[in-house]
C-alpha cells in the first residue's frame, strides 16, 4: 500500500474544480415502481397464499433467542457462540417492535439430527419456556430448518418457530426499496417456497404440475426484470466512467461501520448510520472531497454477515457488483470484534468468488483496509497493526485514511500531479477546470499573461489538453 504524503502547496491560493455531481450516480434512491412490476411482486393471489404460509408475520414477538453450535466437525464455525449469539439479538433487534426476552447457547455434535437438539436440551428448554409465559416465539439462529424439524420443537415447545432465513427474509423484505432489491428479494423467497412446497403436507392441496408451472413463470419473469435493471445499472456506470471520477467501493461486515466511515469522509449530513443489521441494502453513492481537492465517488453497499443461507446470497452477491468495477476496495473492518479474523476472511473469500464469477482481475489488489472501532481496543491494537487504524466515532485516523486513500487512487488510476504552464485567463485554463482537478494557480513571474497550474489529470485527459492547447 502506497502511504506517500500529498505534497505542500507552492503557493498560498488553493483553488479546486467545480464539476457538478450528476444525480444519475445515485443508484440507491427510490424509484417509482411500473404498474407490471407491481404486479408481478405482490398480486399473484395464489403464490402470495404460499407464501405467506412462511413469511407473512402477523405481529411482533418477544422472543427466546436459542444459538445452536457444533463444538468440533466440518460444520464448525471459526465464529465464537457468543458473537453468533450477538448477531442473532441484533436481528431480532432490527425487526420493528421485536424484542429478545433471553438466550441460549446450546452446544451440538451435528446439525443434521432430526430434531435438532438432544433430549436433554429439549427438556431443558421446554422447561425454561413453561415457566415463562413471556416468550410467544422462538428463533433457532440456524440456517434454513426442515419442516419435520420445525414441527417438532414446535410440538415440544408450543411457541412458534422461526429459523434464520425467516428473520433474514423479513429483515430484507421491509429495508429493500429499489426495484432491483426488491426483485432480489422476490427471488430468494421464491426459492424457499419452492423448496418447501415439496415435503410439506400444507401444498398437498395443490396438484404438483400447476405449482412447478407456477414457480417457473414467476422465476422466468423476476430473472427478466432483474436482467433488465442490471442492464440500466451498466449504463449508468459507463456515464460514470465518462465523468472519470475515481470510484471507492465501501465493504465489510454489517454493523462494522461502513456508513459511519462514508459519512466522515464525506461529510455528507443526510448519512444516518443506524446501529442494526442490513441498515444499507441498496446501493448508494455519496461524493467525496480528498485532501488535495481529488473528487470521488464512494459506494456505500450490503453488509456481509456470517452463515448466509444459500438462496439469500445473491441478494447480497448483487448488490456487491460495483465493487468490482470500482478504482479502490475499501475494507471496513470491525476490530473490537472477537471473530475479526473470521470476518476478514469471509470478506476475501466473498470477493474471490466475485472476481471468478465476473471473469474479473486483481480485486483483492485493489483493497485498502481499516480496522474502525480502535477506540474500543486501545489495549489490543499491537496484535492487529496490518491495517489503519481509526474510528468514525472519535474521528480517529481519518485524515491519515483521506491522505492514504488519495496516494493509492493516484497510484491504481494512473492520475499524475504535474505543474502545467498555460496563458491566464484563456481557453486552457477553463478547460484544466472542467476535467482535472486544480490544485493551485502561480503566476509566471517573467511573463504575467501565463500560469503556472498544478493539477491531478489522467493520461487521457493530458493527451487531449496537449492535443488542443499545445
Amino acid at each position: 500500500m502506497l502511504l506517500t504524503r500529498i505534497l505542500k502547496p507552492l503557493s498560498r491560493r488553493v483553488v479546486f474544480g467545480t464539476r457538478k455531481f450528476p444525480r444519475f450516480f445515485c443508484l440507491g434512491e427510490k424509484e417509482d415502481f411500473s404498474d407490471e412490476l407491481k404486479e408481478l411482486i405482490t398480486s399473484d393471489e395464489e403464490y402470495n397464499k404460499l407464501a405467506d404460509h412462511y413469511f407473512q408475520i402477523k405481529q411482533a414477538h418477544r422472543c427466546l433467542v436459542i444459538q445452536p453450535y457444533v463444538k468440533w466437525g466440518r460444520n464448525k464455525l471459526n465464529i465464537t457462540p457468543d458473537e453468533q449469539l450477538s448477531e442473532a439479538i441484533a436481528l431480532i433487534n432490527t425487526l420493528p417492535a421485536w424484542t429478545v426476552e433471553d438466550t441460549l447457547a446450546v452446544p451440538l455434535d451435528t446439525l443434521d439430527r432430526k430434531a435438532l437438539l438432544k433430549s436433554g436440551s429439549m427438556e431443558k428448554i421446554r422447561n425454561l419456556v413453561q415457566k415463562n409465559s413471556n416468550f410467544s416465539a422462538i428463533f433457532i439462529n440456524s440456517g434454513s430448518l426442515k419442516k419435520v424439524t420445525i414441527n417438532i420443537l414446535q410440538e415440544n415447545f408450543q411457541r412458534p418457530i422461526f429459523d434464520r432465513y425467516n428473520i433474514v427474509m423479513q429483515i430484507l423484505k421491509a429495508h429493500a426499496t429499489s426495484k432491483h432489491a426488491k426483485l432480489q428479494v422476490a427471488l430468494a423467497e421464491l426459492y424457499y417456497v419452492r423448496r418447501k412446497s415439496e415435503k410439506d403436507l400444507f401444498f398437498r392441496t395443490y396438484d404438483p404440475e400447476t405449482l412447478r408451472l407456477m414457480f417457473q413463470e414467476r422465476e422466468q419473469k423476476l430473472k427478466i426484470e432483474i436482467k433488465n435493471i442490471r442492464n440500466q445499472r451498466n449504463i449508468l456506470r459507463n456515464k460514470r466512467q465518462k465523468m472519470d471520477y475515481p470510484v471507492v467501493a465501501v465493504v465489510g461486515y454489517t454493523n462494522a461501520g461502513k456508513t459511519s466511515i462514508i459519512k466522515s469522509l464525506t461529510g455528507e449530513e443526510s448519512l444516518k448510520p443506524k446501529n442494526q443489521l442490513f441498515a444499507t441494502l441498496d446501493v448508494t453513492v455519496h461524493k467525496g472531497t480528498l485532501p488535495s481537492g481529488l473528487e470521488v465517488l464512494y459506494i456505500d453497499t450490503v453488509g456481509f454477515i456470517s452463515d448466509i443461507p444459500t438462496n439469500l446470497i445473491e441478494c447480497f452477491v448483487a448488490t456487491l457488483e460495483d465493487a468490482l468495477l470500482a478504482d479502490v476496495i475499501l475494507h471496513v473492518e470491525d476490530i473490537s470484534s472477537k471473530s475479526y479474523e473470521y470476518k476478514r476472511n469471509h470478506v476475501f473469500q466473498t470477493l474471490e468468488r466475485l472476481q471468478i464469477q465476473a471473469e474479473s482481475k486483481n480485486v483483492l489488489g485493489k483493497v485498502i483496509g481499516i480496522g474502525n472501532k480502535c477506540d474500543l481496543v486501545v489495549d489490543q491494537i499491537d496484535q492487529k497493526a496490518d491495517v489503519l487504524l481509526v474510528s468514525a466515532e472519535k474521528g480517529q485516523g481519518l485524515e491519515e485514511l483521506k491522505h492514504q486513500l488519495e496516494s493509492f487512487i493516484l497510484h491504481i488510476t494512473g492520475r499524475k500531479k504535474i505543474t502545467i504552464r498555460t496563458s491566464n485567463g484563456g481557453d486552457g485554463i477553463r478547460w484544466l477546470y472542467r476535467n482535472a482537478t486544480v490544485l493551485e494557480e502561480i503566476p509566471d513571474q517573467d511573463n504575467l499573461q501565463y500560469v503556472f497550474v498544478r493539477v491531478i489529470i489522467t493520461a487521457a485527459n493530458l493527451d487531449k489538453f496537449k492535443h488542443h492547447f499545445i
